[in-house]
């Protein structure tokens, strides 16, 4: 059972990590305008619906592995762990409502114009967050 948890974490890992992607997904968008801008937008929001789940997994089977099969898990490295699960999702979600917003405009280019500095932003702090998630889940003994 320990085998096929840490098969879908890894799973669900590798959804998060396509997502550090996003900058460079969402730069081609400024090349783009009229139909072809909302086809990526869309494409670009259902990409953030999978890191949704991929966030949704991760925190699953990480907290069944640290509550079936860890031996005294930090509490430090639990908390700061979480915290960023939940700071990535909450990223994702105010890139995605973003996103939303070009998609449903009438006039696409002038929102995407709009909101590019602040998409940009949120995609690069969540590249960043991603990372430093990943750098502590394999480090836990850093925390003990």
């Amino acid at each position: 059972m320990y085998s096929f948890i840490v098969f879908v974490h890894v799973i669900g890992a590798l959804l998060l990590g396509s997502f550090l992607a996003f900058p460079v997904a969402f730069k081609s968008l400024l090349s783009r305008s009229g139909t072809e801008l909302k086809i990526s937008v869309k494409t670009l929001v259902s990409f953030t619906r999978f890191g949704h789940y991929a966030l949704f997994v991760l925190i699953i089977t990480g907290g069944w592995m640290v509550m079936r099969y860890a031996t005294y898990p930090s509490w430090l490295w639990v908390v700061l762990s979480l915290i960023l699960l939940m700071l990535i999702g909450a990223l994702i979600g105010m890139i995605q409502k973003g996103l939303k917003s070009i998609m449903l405009a009438k006039n696409p280019d002038k929102v995407l114009q709009r909101n590019t500095a602040k998409l940009n932003i949120l995609g690069w702090f969540t590249f960043l967050l991603i990372v430093i998630a990943v750098f502590i889940m394999t480090n836990r003994g850093l925390f003990s």
